[in-house]
């Protein structure tokens, strides 16, 4: 008798469970999915097809004006697969006039990003909150930004201490800096833009690619850092304070063991260019010297401030001092110096002096 009970109420829970099923499937099959499921999906499933114009008409979203748009393009988007959709916080659990919807995301390796997208209702019916994300392309050696092989020259301004430009870009998986790179290589892989991934949603993403510089950037670089040598050469009279060799613009010429007052028509000539590595640090491409060159100097002046004016040469070295290069979008390397406008480098004190 007492197992005749057992197996009755197994039975009647069984039958419980089964009639809950069988109800929520009636209820999904009559009703759908919940309409912030349906309004999600389509957005992502517009995204997903690369389909710009769909995406922002669903989303109702006006693109920004000018530059910060530029990504807003098919041509930027990769490729993924839309995995789950799921309500998390609908309209009528929260009470009020927000809902929320995880959405997953497959990519490459079948590699799972999950963001969270936060809905409203209002006049119009039900929106989503903020449709589109903010890039933030740091500065970096490269002196563009890129996206799904798209590039733009980098604006940002060297007066604001984020060093930072901005766009604005649907939702999804994107490949930064992942065209065709000759003397740069940067880590492959896609990256997530999506709101409240990684537990939090604060609508932006930086950009800061790791790169590392290929054997024709550091020659490239080193053709660069020359031909920076060979214009400061050119001066007559004391380099500007952004050249890798100089004197100070007051006082005496000081050598290792002679100095010279009274100077004048100073010429500067290149007798060996720098053995220089490009090396990786801070976002930056910054200039070390591995052997430092020499360039001579020509002048005339009194010697040790006695007798009359004779012609003199004296050797300087160079010097990388917080010297760094940017790549452009086309390959084209440019040398930036330590202070323009400021106080040049004295990098004669040590070299040896002779007089005719």
């Amino acid at each position: 008798m007492r197992e005749f009970r057992y197996r009755r109420r197994r039975a009647v829970a069984g039958g419980i469970t089964l009639a809950g099923v069988l109800l929520a499937a009636a209820f999904h099959a009559t009703h759908g999915p919940p309409e912030t499921v349906t309004l999600v999906r389509g957005y992502y499933e517009a995204i997903r097809k690369h389909d710009v114009r769909k995406a922002l008409k669903i989303a109702k979203a006006e693109p920004p004006a000018g530059e910060a748009a530029r990504f807003l393009a098919p041509r930027a988007l990769d490729h993924w697969r839309i995995g789950a959709v799921t309500e998390t916080d609908g309209f009528e659990y929260s009470g009020d006039d927000d809902a929320e919807v995880t959405v997953v995301l497959i990519g490459e390796h079948r590699k799972r990003y999950e963001g969270t997208v936060k809905l409203v209702k209002g006049r119009g019916g039900v929106r989503i909150a903020e449709p589109l994300m903010s890039l933030r392309f740091q500065a970096t050696a490269m002196d563009y930004v890129e996206a799904g092989g798209m590039r733009a020259p980098y604006q940002g301004d060297p007066r604001t201490e984020s060093l930072s430009v901005e766009y604005r870009v649907l939702p999804g998986l994107y490949r930064f800096y992942q065209g065709r790179q000759d003397l740069l290589r940067v880590a492959a892989g896609q990256t997530p833009v999506l709101p409240g991934a990684n537990g939090s949603s604060p609508g932006w993403v930086g950009v800061v690619p790791e790169f590392t510089v290929t054997p024709a950037g550091q020659r490239a670089v080193s053709q660069a850092y020359d031909a920076v040598i060979d214009r400061c050469a050119e001066t007559r009279g004391v380099p500007r304070a952004e050249c890798p060799f100089g004197l100070t613009p007051y006082g005496d010429i000081k050598s290792r063991d002679e100095s010279v007052s009274d100077f004048g028509k100073l010429t500067w000539r290149v007798r060996t260019y720098p053995t220089i590595t490009a090396v990786v640090q801070r976002g930056g491409l910054w200039i070390v010297d591995r052997e430092r060159g020499v360039v001579e100097l020509s002048g005339s002046g009194r010697i040790d401030g006695s007798g009359p004016r004779r012609p003199f040469t004296l050797t300087c070295g160079t010097v990388a001092r917080r010297t760094f290069a940017s790549v452009a979008s086309g390959g084209t390397v440019s040398i930036t110096g330590p202070v323009k406008g400021g106080e040049p480098w004295d990098t004669c004190r040590d070299g040896a002096l002779s007089a005719s």
